[in-house]
This record gives C-alpha cells, structure tokens and sequence, in this order.
C-alpha cells in the first residue's frame, strides 16, 4: 500500500519516462493483443532507452518478445531496430536513449535472390 508520500513520487517518475511508439512487424502483430491493427498503428511503449523498450515489450506482449529478442533481451540476429530512421547500430546500439515522440520501428532481414 503506498502511503501519501509514495504516490506522488511514484506519479512523478512514470511521468518522466517517455512514452514512444513501437512499430511492430504485420506476422507478430497478432500476438499483440488486438492492439496493432496496422501498419501505421503501433503499440505505445514507456522505456527510457531500447533496451529498456525492449524489456517493456516483454513484460507487456511476452509472445512477440520471444521472437524478436534472444535469451539475453537482445535483438535476434535477423531483426533490425531503428529509432526514427537511424538504426541502434549506427547510435548507441540498445543503450540508445529515447525521447517522446520517438518512433521505434522493428522489422525482420529481407533477403532473396
């Protein structure tokens, strides 16, 4: 039970993480609850950073995070994550931080010959 000292400060921090939209590929979007009905729909995430997204996403939606993340959190290796139009490699990799408004896109390699 939190006591009236606890509340606001508890109120006070989930206000501070931002809140992000996760762009989820259309084969997991099913695992999702009913809550991606789109591709311009997307789920709406809090996380400081892509890690932190990432493990949101697995306490929310375990089924999908399966797929997309290995054992350790980590993005399978044929799964890209990018922050608005720049890949995580290409910036701080899932220590990437995020700010509202970001857009967390996922999508599976495409390959073929």
């Amino acid at each position: 039970m939190e006591g009236p000292v606890e509340a606001p400060i508890k109120a006070a921090i989930e206000a501070t993480v931002p809140e992000i939209r996760v762009m989820i590929p259309s084969a997991l979007r099913a695992l999702c609850n009913g809550q991606v009905r789109s591709r311009h729909d997307g789920l709406c995430l809090a996380a400081h950073d892509v890690r932190g997204l990432l493990a949101e996403l697995a306490r929310v939606h375990p089924q999908a995070h399966v797929r997309l993340c290995d054992e350790r959190g980590e993005p399978r290796p044929h799964i890209n994550v990018f922050v608005n139009d720049d890949h995580v490699r290409a910036r701080a990799g899932l220590e990437t931080p995020l700010t509202a408004g970001d857009v967390v896109t996922i999508l599976p390699a495409v390959s073929g010959g």
